[in-house]
């Protein structure tokens, strides 16, 4: 059976633990410090004038995907816009023939 005491930690064990700890933590900043990393090769002219060409590509494509973008927004809300303003006409055309009939009653609401 196991046994029913409380099983607690020795202060050699934690002593132990945190030496281990400080241990690894030294040890990986040391050989960090040894490997040598390689150092980036410079760009020369050549990789330059690709990377020149690269960009001036992209800027011409996201130009004409700009232009796009505006002329079929400028077509829609064009579209939308007759289509709205054709609304507001339509509602207009009644509330006109309202005026008309309100001047032509007198003011007891019958027509004269």
């Amino acid at each position: 059976m196991s046994n029913p005491e409380l099983q607690r930690a020795n202060g050699c064990s934690v002593t132990f633990s945190l030496i281990v700890a400080t241990i690894l933590v030294f040890s990986f900043f040391f050989v960090r410090q040894c490997i040598s990393w390689e150092e980036a090769a410079p760009v020369d002219q050549r990789e330059q004038d690709e990377r020149r060409k690269k960009v001036a590509a992209y800027r011409l494509e996201e130009s004409k995907f700009t232009a796009a973008v505006d002329t079929a927004h400028a077509e829609m809300n064009s579209s939308l816009e007759i289509v709205m303003q054709a609304t507001v006409d339509a509602y207009a055309k009644p509330t006109e023939e309202a005026e008309i009939d309100a001047n032509s009653t007198d003011e007891g609401g019958r027509p004269e």
